[in-house]
């Protein structure tokens, strides 16, 4: 059975990357097959690669299983602002559908799934 560890703060800059990556380490080393999940995030930036976060970056560096980038971050938005409101401007939904069957998809393949966020983030789309 796969492990499910949500890692939230209150606020942005407030550690939840470094955090979420040493668990990420750690679980590795006790021989876990891990994955971390950032299932929504803003203010990322454009590389050759396409729209990227640097927070879903650092997750994915410390995974131990190889996955795509769209994998461990399936909505990506550029400005540095509240997913819901980013989404909004954009004409971008958030689907819970979406976010539920990406940590589905995961979880089949990693026996031990960190997933970061805001939680207060997260609740406004799954209430809706």
């Amino acid at each position: 059975m796969t492990k499910r560890y949500f890692v939230t703060g209150t606020d942005t800059e407030v550690g939840k990357t470094v955090a979420s990556c040493a668990l990420l380490q750690a679980a590795t080393q006790l021989g876990y097959q891990t994955v971390g999940y950032k299932p929504v995030a803003s203010g990322s930036e454009m590389t050759t690669d396409g729209l990227r976060n640097s927070d879903a970056l650092a997750l994915q560096r410390n995974s131990s299983m190889a996955q795509p980038y769209s994998a461990i971050n399936p909505y990506t938005f550029a400005e540095p602002t509240s997913p819901h409101i980013v989404s909004a401007d954009e004409g971008r939904t958030i689907e819970a559908a979406v976010l539920s069957q990406g940590l589905r998809t995961l979880e089949a393949q990693a026996d031990w799934v960190l997933i970061e966020g805001r939680a207060a983030g997260l609740r406004r789309f799954l209430t809706r």
